[in-house]
């Protein structure tokens, strides 16, 4: 079957090829609006598709009754006579089977997750109306059982539990050890979890290689950065006062730490620079954490551990952009704590110099506060809110913590 004969035959299927049934007949008017590529053909190209199509069953073809003398004579309308018979003939699967097929597969799939229930039943409502769903049809239902192994395995593992690298676990749960690393891929996870994540997460985790990092899922996992005075419990105890410019740990190593003197306060900071920065020029006896933007869910079980004891009585800051990105991991931080955390050098009066040929780039400030909504019933974020609330102004200059030299808040 040649590529013109091809593309005329499966535009006849759809008029008669429907998800809930087969047409058993149907007439097809051949227009030159739906069919134009056809009329376009040379008239030998045509003679040959209509010999081709004359050969097959259950196919009745009509052609144009008046036509100027020596003018070509067209398909006009085209009869099914047996939709069923002509799709068995030609080796088409009716959608209508293909859908009974996937449902049945789809009712079968079982995950323990807590959305799997309600998920299956919009899978099923998009496959009936022959649509995709996370851009998945019916015939790639073992696609998607497939993203939701490693969805299952995200949501069973408790945070504490040691996560192993990307490859691994890709081994693991595929015998494939580089298929979480292909996008398309953790794509589709992210497209499937997206709409179960805290909504502060979901605007950065704008692809699933990022997603899989938030849940600790990475090639190189990446060592927890902290600073502090007091004894950190892995395997065995770490004095971390020895230690100038902190300590890189593996989040399932940490066990607990304890306090010689309590720290100051305790202060987040979003960006590998600026705490690099602050842990070598500010020594003081602050607990200084470096959250890699939005902490993984790992990272932020260890955090919970090691401010157990301050949460009440230590203040609590958080240094990142002044920027909706900035707002939201403070919001994220606070709701996931649940303590006040401030926002430190990233408020409304937040200056930072400038060289002459620097470009301001401002941010909306209703971007601003929508991104401290979901947590501006702590006290902290909702000064900040009030205060961009209170602005006569509709933009703030962007602020990049890294253009802002390290000042601790005892200072």
């Amino acid at each position: 079957m040649n590529a013109y004969v091809e593309k005329f035959i499966n535009q006849l299927i759809k008029k008669i090829d429907k998800p809930e049934s087969v047409e058993l007949e149907c007439g097809i008017r051949i227009t030159d609006h739906a069919y134009r590529w056809y009329f376009a053909l040379n008239n030998s190209t045509k003679t040959a598709l209509h010999q081709t199509l004359e050969s097959i069953a259950y196919l009745n073809i009509h052609y144009q009754r008046k036509v100027a003398l020596g003018a070509f004579k067209h398909i006009e309308h085209i009869q099914i006579t047996d939709g069923h018979k002509l799709l068995e003939s030609l080796g088409v699967i009716p959608q209508a089977d293909e859908i009974k097929v996937s449902l049945r597969h789809l009712e079968a799939a079982v995950f323990n997750v807590p959305w799997w229930d309600n998920m299956k039943l919009e899978i099923a409502r998009a496959w009936l109306s022959n649509k995709t769903f996370c851009s998945v049809d019916r015939n790639q239902a073992d696609r998607l059982f497939d993203a939701m192994k490693v969805i299952e395995w995200i949501v069973q593992l408790p945070v504490s539990v040691f996560v192993p690298d990307i490859r691994t676990l890709s081994a693991m749960l595929y015998g494939n050890s580089k298929k979480l690393e292909c996008k398309s891929f953790s794509g589709l996870i992210r497209k499937l979890m997206l709409p179960y994540i805290d909504d502060d997460v979901v605007d950065v985790l704008d692809d699933g290689t990022k997603l899989l990092e938030y849940f600790g899922i990475s090639k190189y996992p990446i060592p927890m950065r902290f600073k502090a005075n007091g004894l950190l419990h892995c395997r065995g105890v770490i004095d971390l006062s020895a230690l100038h410019y902190g300590i890189g740990v593996s989040p399932d190593e940490v066990k607990g730490i304890v306090w010689g003197k309590r720290p100051l306060y305790v202060l987040f900071i979003e960006n590998r620079a600026s705490f690099e920065r602050y842990v070598r020029e500010i020594d003081d006896l602050g607990m200084i954490i470096y959250t890699a933007g939005f902490p993984s869910r790992s990272w932020v079980h260890v955090i919970e551990i090691i401010i157990a004891e301050l949460r009440r009585e230590t203040p609590i800051y958080h240094w990142g952009d002044r920027d909706a990105g900035g707002y939201r991991i403070l919001a994220f931080l606070a709701k996931r704590l649940d303590i006040d955390i401030q926002p430190y050098l990233m408020g409304v009066e937040a200056e930072v110099l400038t060289q002459a040929d620097d470009e301001l780039v401002d941010k909306p400030v209703v971007e601003l506060m929508q991104a401290l909504e979901s947590a501006k019933h702590y006290p902290a974020i909702l000064t900040l809110y009030r205060d961009l609330e209170k602005l006569q102004i509709k933009k703030l200059p962007w602020i990049e913590q890294e253009r802002i030299d390290p000042i601790s808040p005892q200072k």
